[in-house]
């Protein structure tokens, strides 16, 4: 995994990515204890944190067009520049700051991390060239778990040595380390002479072209359909009911269950890129089964040390899914292109989130967190199965491509449209 890192603007690109992810970790650490003097703390960091979360999924696909239009650098650049602005002036307005102020300066903070997600992702494919893609996704997905470890540990650390606004300035020169990093970064263009017909075309006409290369996939538009149904009907409510019924049973429990599943995951991060099936989509879709067991656990109530060896598995699982997912997306799609397609799977997966979070908050006064596990249960196989019947996907499109993979992948956008 770590020998893509021998390509010297993958190593620079990542490097800088590394810190601020781990400042991204800071921050979401930092900013609740900033808050938390405040009379009205919960309603205060619930309106930051929705904000932050609808202002992302409103710039994810807007996000992928830009970044298949212009220099990806760029974009990350002024992805950082927003996050910079929203953390700025939220230390300017105080801890204090009117409900309306935090909304706002949410939706800032929200629409620079959609924007940056496309954008990072398909610059680091696209530096890494298609030989060592695989590896690419998997030191991305490393890179993400690990930084969900180490950032919020220093984020406490921080905020009890001294004041929770400290984070916050650490947070800001990590951004500044990460535009550091790509300033005058020589990267290769995704588009050729004859493509260039395609830049008078508007924004949205290109993220409409990007919604229908996908749509024209069966097999990655099925998987994509997946996440959503997974992400309502499995991951919200989980998000919900496993801090309640585990913190619970004290702290220690729930951050052994938080830790053990950012382990398991950045485990298998390490490992998953040496997968070689013939059948690669079997094995990701496969790898989510790995989340029943933790589910089951919890609706029975079983001991905290089966949850937390189950939370480890479900990490695992996650993690197999994200590289073998993440290779075939790369390798399947032309570089013009990978931008939109990311910022649409991105999409799928978060955009009904929000709501089956609050609906399952709202559920939980009239069910038991058991029957809700139970129904989450039920539902993660039978999303499974059903996608492993859609055709392709058990290659995950590695015979769906017309005449070839390689001629799939040299196409050209409007081809492709």
């Amino acid at each position: 995994m770590f020998s893509v890192l021998r390509t010297p603007k993958v190593g620079r690109v990542w490097s800088g990515q590394l810190v601020s992810m781990i400042g991204d970790g800071v921050y979401t650490v930092t900013v609740s204890l900033y808050l938390l003097p405040r009379a009205d703390a919960a309603q205060a960091l619930g309106s930051l944190l929705a904000a932050t979360a609808l202002g992302s999924i409103a710039t994810l696909i807007v996000g992928g067009a830009v970044a298949d239009r212009v220099r990806r650098s760029l974009v990350i650049c002024v992805a950082d520049l927003l996050r910079i602005l929203g953390v700025v002036a939220l230390l300017l307005a105080g801890p204090d700051a009117h409900i309306g102020v935090l909304v706002a300066l949410g939706v800032v903070f929200g629409c620079g991390a959609g924007i940056h997600r496309p954008a990072y992702t398909a610059l680091i494919a696209q530096l890494a060239g298609r030989e060592k893609r695989r590896e690419a996704s998997a030191l991305r997905s490393a890179t993400s778990r690990f930084t969900g470890i180490v950032g919020p540990v220093v984020g406490g650390a921080v905020a009890a040595a001294s004041l929770p606004r400290w984070g916050l300035l650490i947070n800001i020169l990590t951004f500044v380390f990460s535009l550091a990093t790509l300033a005058r970064l020589d990267e290769p263009h995704v588009r050729g002479d004859e493509d260039k017909k395609e830049e008078r075309a508007g924004i949205l006409r290109e993220a409409q072209d990007g919604l229908r290369y996908v749509r024209r996939r069966k097999w990655m538009l099925g998987v994509m359909l997946q996440g959503t149904a997974q992400a309502a009907l499995v991951i919200a409510p989980m998000a919900v009911i496993l801090p309640l019924v585990m913190g619970g049973r004290g702290p220690v429990a729930l951050s052994l269950v938080t830790s053990a599943t950012a382990c398991g995951a950045l485990a298998a991060s390490l490992t998953a890129s040496r997968i070689r099936a013939r059948q690669p989509g079997a094995v990701a879709m496969l790898a989510l089964m790995c989340e029943l067991p933790q589910i089951v656990a919890v609706a029975v109530d079983a001991p905290t040390v089966l949850v937390v060896a189950f939370s480890a598995l479900t990490g695992a699982g996650a993690s197999v899914f994200a590289v073998l997912w993440g290779a075939a997306l790369q390798e399947r799609t032309p570089d013009a292109m990978l931008g939109r397609v990311y910022a649409l799977d991105a999409l799928l997966t978060q955009a009904l989130m929000p709501l089956c979070m609050a609906a399952a908050g709202l559920l939980l006064s009239v069910l038991s967190t058991s029957a809700i596990a139970a129904v989450a249960a039920c539902a993660l196989p039978v999303t499974v199965v059903a996608v492993l019947r859609i055709p392709g996907v058990m290659t995950l499109g590695g015979a769906t491509e017309g005449k070839g993979t390689d001629e799939a992948v040299s196409a050209k956008p409007a081809d492709l449209a």
